[in-house]
């Protein structure tokens, strides 16, 4: 008969709170993306490989695969901020290995109103007094 294992005899591991989804919206909200990066239209994945230490600490940063541009230097900074929580080990202190792929995606172009519409107010008056009117009339003028 094997003999069961105490769940609590294996080494846990320091988890970011509020899961792997938490993790993305952090770092999406603390990504910067770089000006040289825009400049250079430069978009694709940073792949990175750090230590979460035994009370949750980042060390050991390093660039396994990147873009440059700056990107590099932004996939590190923000990794820095990250806070694990402590892995619980009955004692032993243990360093965890994690490895990331931060994603630069160019921003979408903001949609620009077409600069060749023209806006016209007509105003007309009654004979009675009473208050005039305004009736808004919009072309659109297609420039060749």
């Amino acid at each position: 008969m094997k003999k069961q294992r105490d769940k609590d005899s294996f080494i846990s591991k320091p988890q970011y709170p509020g899961g792997k989804t938490a993790l993305i919206e952090f770092i999406d909200k603390n990504l910067k993306y770089p000006k040289e990066a825009l400049e250079h239209k430069i978009q694709g994945k940073v792949f990175i490989s750090f230590k979460v230490d035994f009370d949750g600490s980042i060390s050991s940063v390093k660039i396994i695969k990147g873009l440059g541009h700056g990107c590099d230097e932004e996939a590190i900074r923000v990794i820095n901020l990250l806070k694990f929580t402590e892995a619980k080990n009955k004692g032993s202190k243990v360093s965890i290995e994690r490895k990331l792929a931060i994603h630069f995606n160019l921003p979408k172009p903001k949609e620009v109103p077409p600069s060749n519409t023209v806006n016209y107010t007509y105003t007309t008056t009654t004979k009675k007094k009473e208050t005039p009117q305004k009736t808004t009339y919009k072309y659109t003028i297609n420039l060749k």
